[in-house]
């Protein structure tokens, strides 16, 4: 009894869930700087991808579901499947519904009123030089995500 729940709980382990959960723990857990699915995505989308529209058009449901489902109970699943290559943009609505998906935003709460402030257009249309300040503003806080 006690080898079964072993057994399965390894399979568990195995298959874990990347969508949905806090991308610095998913990471910690699975010992990777970025995510397969996005990596495995950005790599497709990069051979097979470069068409109008990748991340505006939505794809068809259905393959966007096989294709999480595929993520959550495989290592790397076959993204040349001819399934994928004939709704390339399912691929693309993949890598957007894992960031909807995360609890907690890439810009952080507690970063976010920097990075508005950071941008607003308001600010720029003033003058050009506030751009550059605005520039270096940006990546002042991209890099103090990394310490949250």
């Amino acid at each position: 009894m006690r080898n079964k729940a072993a057994k399965q709980k390894s399979k568990k382990k195995a298959t874990y869930n990347a969508f949905g959960c806090d991308l610095i723990e998913h990471l910690q857990t699975t010992g990777q700087d970025v995510p397969q699915v996005l990596k495995k995505c950005a790599e497709f989308i990069e051979k097979h991808g470069i068409v109008d529209g990748i991340y505006r058009l939505s794809g068809v449901t259905s393959n966007i579901q096989r294709l999480r489902q595929e993520f959550c109970s495989e290592a790397c699943p076959d993204l040349t499947k001819e399934v994928y290559l004939q709704d390339i943009h399912c691929v693309g609505s993949l890598c957007k519904l894992y960031f909807r998906e995360l609890p907690n935003p890439l810009l952080t709460y507690e970063l976010y009123t920097k990075f508005t402030e950071a941008v607003s257009v308001q600010g720029i249309m003033k003058n050009l030089s506030i751009s550059e300040r605005s520039l270096k503003n940006c990546q002042r806080l991209i890099s103090e995500l990394w310490s949250i």
